[in-house]
């Protein structure tokens, strides 16, 4: 359902043991680059829109997909919620699982879902599976845990009808991090720790040079380039910053050239550094009240429109070309060949911003495979 250009698919695919039977996708273009990367055969149905799909025309199938439409209950759209017809389309959803009864659901959507008209909105998408005789969990994902550089949170719900699936699917835990790592023991506030491992949690009453979780390396080893020599050079110190809070480019003047943009943001410094390899927020560039606009060696969210930039050595910011888009919603470079093939760059933008990240969905395919791997055991038992 919603297929777009094959976010569940290629995630499910890579989990390996799922077949697809059929798919839904009412925008001509994202389906033109989903028939491009996957080539469906005859016994792969194609429904180009969801409120017309009769069940009696649906083969069987165990597991229903879909991410369904964001826009009505985003932060950044006008989060009408229901009353925006796209917000309606989860009800599709429901229909066909009424009819067809497949073991499991994996839907996705934007986390202020969850919010949304103070919880009542999906109170109701709950409350609908639940009458429906489906046990649904949800947890929160994001990308950048499961091996793309992209910051991107949304909510997964995993609906099933055997209550021994219960906690066997979600959460599911990225690959992104690592355990904390002592490299240097001693007293509180002396001991260092691996800068890559995930960090104790900070508590408002910490106190001491490590806040109670110690003091930690900082990589790189040399994060400046200093650029008012002949050619750049790495360096561990920085020259003096300027306080043009509001520039975008680097300063001209002699020493303060670090390789380092000072990007405008609503905080009480006004500015945050970005340093080559940073990706930037272009949109409302000149606003007094954004923040965040600042990804450390990582991507923001993927919008259908692109507003990122990434800083180059030299100062210059561009704008994330559409393959490095796709790629961080973790297609591969034979998929993104075949979409880029066949569609303008403003499609490709487009598509990219609405897919479900693949990498994630593949790591919920493999915990979908085990549980129903485990309920079969136990029925044959």
């Amino acid at each position: 359902m919603f297929a777009g250009i094959g976010g569940f698919r290629t995630g499910l695919t890579r989990a390996g043991g799922f077949q697809c039977v059929g798919h839904c996708e009412i925008d001509k273009y994202a389906n033109a680059s989903y028939c491009a990367i996957y080539e469906p055969g005859k016994e792969e149905r194609y429904y180009p829109d969801a409120r017309n799909i009769d069940p009696a025309d649906l083969p069987d199938f165990d597991l229903l997909c879909g991410g369904f439409p964001c826009q009505a209950f985003s932060n950044a759209g006008r989060r009408r919620g229901f009353a925006d017809a796209r917000g309606t389309l989860f009800f599709e959803i429901a229909r066909l699982a009424q009819a067809k009864r497949p073991s499991y659901l994996l839907l996705e959507n934007v986390p202020g879902l969850l919010s949304h008209d103070n919880g009542k909105t999906f109170a109701v998408i709950l409350s609908t599976l639940d009458d429906l005789g489906y046990h649904v969990e949800w947890t929160v994902l994001n990308s950048k845990y499961f091996g793309v550089p992209q910051s991107r949170k949304r909510v997964f719900l995993v609906g099933y009808l055997d209550p021994r699936c219960a906690g066997k699917i979600l959460p599911v835990f990225g690959t992104g991090g690592k355990a904390l790592v002592q490299v240097l023991g001693g007293p509180q506030g002396s001991r260092i720790y691996d800068a890559d491992g995930v960090a104790c949690t900070q508590t408002a009453g910490a106190g001491g040079a490590g806040g109670k979780t110690g003091l930690y390396i900082i990589p790189p080893k040399e994060p400046f380039i200093d650029l008012c020599v002949g050619h750049p050079k790495k360096t561990d110190t920085a020259r003096c910053l300027t306080a043009r809070y509001g520039q975008t480019t680097l300063s001209h003047h002699r020493a303060e050239r670090s390789g380092v943009l000072l990007i405008k943001e609503a905080t009480k410094k006004g500015f945050k550094e970005a340093m080559p390899g940073d990706t930037v927020d272009l949109g409302y560039a000149g606003s007094n009240t954004r923040r965040g606009r600042v990804g450390r060696d990582i991507a923001h969210t993927l919008e259908t429109s692109c507003i990122q930039g990434i800083v180059e050595r030299g100062g210059r910011i561009r704008r994330l070309m559409p393959r490095e888009c796709l790629r961080l919603q973790g297609f591969a470079e034979w998929q993104i060949d075949r979409i880029l093939a066949i569609q303008s760059d403003a499609q490709a933008y487009k598509q990219a911003g609405n897919s479900v990240t693949a990498n994630v969905i593949e790591a919920i395919g493999h915990r979908l495979r085990e549980a129903d791997a485990e309920r079969e055991g136990d029925a044959a038992a």
